[in-house]
């Protein structure tokens, strides 16, 4: 009779863990590739420019300061997430960025009861072009908006911190929404 070689059950049991794993991991790969996810790509600026400078946008609005809080949302987006050089001056700009923040609408969209707003909803909707030195337009986009909704009170400056903050943030998605056209590559 022929001794039975039998495999020591340690060492299947690591084999089988390995290619379970393997296999996940196969597995993630060919869900992720398939379902069309990407990694991001560099923004990249028309017609080969290399450096921008983003120009204090127009506010064609009643809200003091809103200008300051669009631009400055437009230049963090640009500084956090791309290697686009941000100059400091338009003279040696490739391309400026030039804006116009064409409305702000607050709408009441809960109440508290029959006289009192509960909470209501800021849009903000504003065009923007990128410009040649030549006064060429490259690139732009009319009409971006987006909104936020925040709870009000019966304070009137609890209130306008909220809205000035709902505009911070609106602010910024614009501009990352502005981006991420950039990194599509027109």
């Amino acid at each position: 009779m022929v001794p039975s070689i039998r495999p020591n059950a340690r060492s299947t049991l690591k084999g089988r863990r390995e290619t379970l794993w393997l296999a996940s991991a196969a597995f993630m790969v060919l869900c992720t590739v398939a379902c069309g996810y990407r990694f991001q790509g560099d923004a990249k600026l028309p017609a080969g420019a290399q450096t921008l400078w983003v120009d204090v946008f127009e506010n064609r609005t009643n809200v003091a300061g809103l200008e300051a809080i669009v631009t400055n949302g437009m230049v963090f987006e640009f500084t956090k997430r791309s290697r686009i050089i941000l100059v400091s001056d338009a003279s040696p700009a490739d391309l400026v960025m030039r804006g116009v923040i064409r409305s702000v609408e607050l709408k009441t969209v809960a109440s508290r009861n029959k006289d009192a707003a509960g909470a209501r909803r800021v849009t903000l909707t504003l065009d923007v072009r990128l410009v040649q030195p030549s006064g060429k337009v490259v690139w732009s986009a009319n009409g971006l908006s987006d909104s936020e909704v925040y709870v009000v009170s019966n304070d009137k400056i609890f209130n306008e911190e909220k809205t000035q903050v709902a505009l911070g943030i609106v602010a910024s998605r614009i501009a990352e929404k502005i981006f991420n056209r950039f990194t599509d590559d027109f």
